[in-house]
């Protein structure tokens, strides 16, 4: 008997494969020079994670003026088709919840705060976002795989650890599915 190679947990199927095929780090000091992941796609937001958002917006407003708008917020979510919000962009396409350090690097607002609030930034993002590489899709059997765009990224390279999962991507799936679920998935 074959063993299937795409584990199914808490009913999400995971692609082990592709899982195992990528390291990642996040190193902002590379954003300056090429494009990050928060300039190249638009995150889509569900209402509870829009609310939750919008109620940390006089904190995120320390770090970004493009939320702001006047002694007020701007409406920074589109409703989407698919009954979910998508984050607005800035006129250089980066999403408006990014900064940049005096040094160049790109932050992400909502990461800052939840780490001055000493919260869990996974708690504050966005699952897109907080998935990043990694995506989870939106079907009815949903999966959770590697972006296909992963490449692009500088942050990003080939694994070669065999069929072991890089510590990075361990890292993502135990902050956004919980310990339990990457230890089945190991």
């Amino acid at each position: 008997m074959i063993k299937d190679l795409n584990p199914i947990i808490h009913g999400i199927r995971v692609d082990l494969t592709a899982l195992q095929t990528i390291r990642h780090k996040c190193r902002p000091e590379v954003c300056r020079d090429c494009p990050s992941c928060c300039s190249r796609y638009v995150p889509h937001v569900s209402q509870s994670e829009l609310e939750r958002i919008v109620g940390y917006f006089p904190l995120v407003a320390r770090y970004t003026n493009s939320i702001k708008n006047g002694d007020g917020f701007k409406n920074v979510f589109e409703e989407c088709d698919d009954a979910s919000y998508c984050i607005d962009a800035k006129e250089d396409e980066s999403c408006v919840f990014t900064y940049a350090k005096p040094s160049g690097e790109t932050f992400c607002a909502l990461h800052s705060v939840a780490l001055d609030r000493r919260i869990s930034p996974v708690d504050l993002k966005p699952k897109a976002c907080s998935l990043w590489p990694l995506t989870l899709s939106e079907e009815a059997a949903p999966e959770l795989s590697v972006d296909r765009n992963w490449r692009d990224f500088p942050c990003n390279t080939l694994s070669d650890n065999g069929r072991r999962m890089d510590a990075g991507i361990m890292n993502i799936v135990a902050s956004c599915f919980g310990v339990s679920f990457l230890k089945q998935l190991l």
